[in-house]
């Protein structure tokens, strides 16, 4: 069992350092996959970087999960104006119409 951990961890290492590096070359996708894995951890400033990274490359839930951790206040000051700017960037940058009905939210 302690061998299969031992290997998961490798392979997640691996994937994360392959995402890493498709993030630094611009891939935008692999920047907001980085910040969800950071977030998901509790790591929220690296977080917001890379979601930061994502939602400049115009990736609509890059900016939405910005969007949220300004409304909740995880990894920054709370703000609800921010919260408007991200979750707007999100609406304007997205042909899905779900993130512009996320801002009636706020």
């Amino acid at each position: 069992m302690s061998r299969f951990i031992v290997v998961l961890g490798i392979l997640f290492s691996l994937s994360f350092a392959d995402e890493l590096a498709d993030c630094e070359a611009g891939n935008i996708k692999a920047c907001h996959n980085i910040g969800v894995e950071y977030y998901e951890k509790g790591e929220f400033e690296k977080a917001l970087e890379f979601f930061k990274k994502g939602c400049d490359g115009r990736a609509s839930k890059s900016c939405f999960a910005i969007s949220e951790m300004y409304h909740s206040g995880n990894g920054v000051k709370r703000s609800f104006s921010e919260a408007v700017a991200y979750v707007e960037k999100a609406c304007d940058e997205s042909d899905d119409p779900e993130n512009c009905d996320k801002m009636d939210r706020y």
